[in-house]
């Protein structure tokens, strides 16, 4: 069984962390799963970004010796520029300017694009996209079988919450041959994007997501939660803990507004903090100045801004409850997170989190402030939900794993293979 695997994302993401996204670690999941598998024989991939994705494996997954399905011309050229840049940090400044240089160079010749070709491969090998557009020849090549990930329809059922349109996501879609295979990351996607399209929904097949459980699992060393906490300001008081991109979709606005509100009418303890885990979005200066004017609010709440992967299992931990608001996920990992740590959860009943959660949460509408703060008071003033919670947390978060992910993508491949 031949797969080829378009790894570009996790090029991209080597050379630029703001594209290290939920989207690229699911990638890089997924290609370590499928490269340890021997059930199966994986090529890689990459119709943009061919050097920094040669990179990528040499730098991750460097015992794989995976092949390429690009032409031999273009992947000598990326191996050169990949060779030129070998000694060089992948962040600094001459990297940054030769890496520009490069890519002006190759856009003039017209070789900014390289052009996968399969016919090396047998019939019915299946290329797979995790995010980008299957390409023209590729979607046109009655041999292949082909696969596309499509995570979300958010940027195009709400372009209002992005600075400018995910072009990414709608070429994907506008492009998709009608004999493709599709692979969502919940029920809920697959419904919106089978209403959007007119796809046939047998040929839509949700997986869902895992939580790593190397980066996420209950802290019970007291010493270790103590010093995390204290990294970020938290000095043995209680908090609430929310991790969100501060962006008007994650709805960290509607969250402050109601934490105000049961601090302005002394509904919760006078030390309990609101700790805000996420990098600063658009929009976010629009209500920050609000929460500056109230002196009583601001000592109330923490921004930490980005948090590394190995503190959060510590901050999740420790805290009372997970707050997630989300007005729109395509699945939602961090309160899988928060209940792999057995942390009692409280999030919205829309899109793809009832089916994360299940009976594990307390559900609440996303714009329903009285819910939320409701759901707020009867976890904290409750020690018996608050255990009831975190043992329903742990049960749930049982039920999703990366073997069990990639084992899903593997049955699909054999199914489409043999079909």
């Amino acid at each position: 069984m031949d797969i080829v695997f378009d790894a570009s994302l996790l090029g991209i993401g080597h050379f630029h962390p703001q594209a290290r996204t939920g989207v690229n670690r699911v990638a890089e999941h997924l290609v370590r799963g499928l490269a340890d598998s021997p059930d199966l024989t994986l090529s890689l991939a990459a119709p943009t970004h061919l050097s920094e994705t040669l990179r990528w494996v040499d730098d991750v997954l460097p015992a794989y010796n995976l092949p390429f399905a690009n032409r031999t011309g273009e992947l000598k050229l990326a191996e050169w520029e990949k060779n030129l840049l070998r000694n060089m940090d992948t962040h600094s400044y001459m990297s940054k300017a030769l890496r520009y240089i490069l890519y002006k160079g190759r856009r003039a010749v017209g070789l900014d694009s390289s052009k996968i070709v399969l016919d090396r491969y047998p019939a019915r090998t299946i290329y797979h996209s995790p995010f980008f557009a299957i390409p023209n020849n590729v979607g046109s090549d009655r041999r292949i079988q082909k696969v596309l990930t499509v995570n979300d329809m958010i940027p195009i059922h709400h372009p209002e919450w992005f600075l400018s349109g995910e072009q990414a996501v709608h070429h994907a879609i506008r492009t998709l041959s009608n004999d493709a295979h599709v692979i969502t990351i919940s029920e809920a996607t697959k419904n919106d994007f089978c209403e959007y399209t007119g796809f046939d929904p047998a040929r839509v097949m949700p997986i869902y997501l895992a939580a790593s459980r190397r980066l996420f699992y209950p802290v019970t060393d007291p010493e270790r939660m103590h010093m995390t906490q204290a990294r970020y300001g938290l000095h043995e008081e209680p908090y609430l803990l929310s991790i969100a991109t501060l962006e008007p979709r994650k709805n960290i606005r509607h969250l402050v507004q109601c934490f105000a509100r049961l601090v302005s009418e002394n509904a919760v303890p006078i030390e309990l903090k609101l700790v805000l885990v996420g990098t600063k979005g658009w929009k976010m200066d629009e209500w920050l100045s609000e929460i500056r004017a109230s002196e009583q609010l601001i000592s109330r709440l923490i921004f930490t801004g980005y948090v590394p992967d190995e503190d959060l299992a510590a901050l999740y931990s420790g805290a009372t409850a997970f707050l997630f608001p989300s007005l729109y996920e395509g699945f939602g990992l961090p309160p899988l997170e928060a209940m792999q740590c057995g942390l009692p959860v409280i999030t919205s009943n829309v899109s793809s989190l009832p089916e994360v959660v299940g009976d594990a949460a307390i559900l609440v509408s996303p714009t329903d402030a009285d819910a939320l703060c409701q759901a707020i008071i009867q976890v904290i003033n409750s020690d018996e939900l608050q255990q009831q919670l975190r043992a329903n947390a742990l049960r749930r978060a049982k039920l999703f794993s990366w073997e069990k992910f990639t084992r899903q993508h593997i049955d699909l491949y054999r199914n489409l293979s043999t079909s």
